[in-house]
């Protein structure tokens, strides 16, 4: 049996997230600490697709947004628990994922090709959810059933949410650092860099691309209903483009492939987004223009600046001492 792989930066980031609650109690910082935890699951999904397994999938919002919709629709709808409707949800997700993935790979169609089909598919979406108006409630949003949070009779319902979401972008990180030193990883590694030889020696391309593609629709799908739950309503606002361009944003900047590159990317694009919401629609065109110089100048994203600055300074510091 594979010994479970705790990585420290996981337990770093749940330590200090877990402490700043008692330092920072007013309603709105316990809001933007949630948004970190939310987002920093949703780019280790991304971090999963896109990083390792190269699918180029523009439709991450769509996939959170089905599971939210889903979940609420059938908890309004039928009197359910909430917690009895999030299987479903995260089974509709990781079922149209699998799908997308599979026809991408299937029909062979490259990077652009792929992330041309699925925002494609988030375009859809969005129609589907306004044009289901007497369902969905179109543009006005949806209003979620209230979702009981562990242990909020003792620490409060805001508090409550704002731990069980840290606890997923815990558990999420954990997943991530096992599936890289898994089979799975291993494969996905070979895939990434030679498929054709990866073909040879009998590793099949295109089912380990659907298991990364369902395994990141599935973190899409519980971190979106829980954020649409801890919203206390969904709409097609809430899970619209922008938030496939700010989760993107946030894996290049933190860095692609990464331990740490999630959790850096979330907290830096959360605070900006934070420091600058009083420009209103601008602030989407400086974030669109702050993908493009990542893409052209800076790839690698701070992750990997940071290590290999430390792992020079570490090796200055031997040969000193030597």
């Amino acid at each position: 049996m594979t010994r479970l792989y705790i990585p420290k930066p996981a337990l770093l980031f749940l330590a200090i997230f877990a402490v700043l609650p008692l330092i920072f109690t007013n309603p709105y910082q316990i809001r933007i600490l949630t948004l970190i935890a939310v987002y920093t699951s949703l780019v280790y999904a991304a971090n999963i697709i896109i990083g390792e397994s190269r699918q180029l999938f523009l439709c991450m919002s769509a996939l959170a947004g089905i599971s939210a919709y889903t979940s609420s629709i059938l908890s309004l709808s039928y009197g359910l628990n909430p917690w009895l409707t999030l299987p479903a949800g995260i089974v509709f997700s990781v079922a149209v994922g699998a799908l997308l993935s599979y026809v991408s790979i299937a029909r062979g169609l490259g990077e652009v090709f792929v992330a041309i089909v699925t925002l494609t598919f988030t375009l859809i979406f969005e129609n589907v959810v306004l044009g289901l108006r007497w369902l969905t409630m179109g543009e006005t949003g949806l209003v979620t059933p209230v979702l009981w949070w562990p242990f909020q009779e003792i620490v409060g319902r805001r508090a409550a949410s704002y731990y069980t979401i840290l606890l997923l972008a815990f558990l999420v990180s954990v997943l991530y650092a096992n599936l890289v030193r898994s089979r799975i990883g291993i494969a996905l590694r070979a895939i990434r860099s030679d498929k054709v030889s990866a073909e040879v020696v009998g590793i099949d391309a295109t089912k380990y691309n659907v298991i990364a593609a369902s395994i990141g629709s599935g973190i899409l799908a519980l971190t979106g209903s829980f954020y649409g739950y801890f919203n206390g309503m969904i709409s097609p606002g809430i899970f619209s483009p922008s938030m496939d361009i700010v989760i993107i944003l946030m894996l290049l900047l933190g860095g692609l492939r990464t331990m740490y590159g999630p959790m850096i990317g979330a907290i830096a694009i959360i605070m900006v987004l934070e420091s600058t919401r009083g420009f209103g629609q601008l602030t989407l065109t400086f974030l669109g223009v702050m993908l493009v110089v990542l893409i052209l100048t800076f790839r690698e994203g701070i992750s990997s600046i940071a290590e290999r600055a430390f792992a020079r300074v570490a090796d200055s510091l031997k040969k000193d001492l030597v």
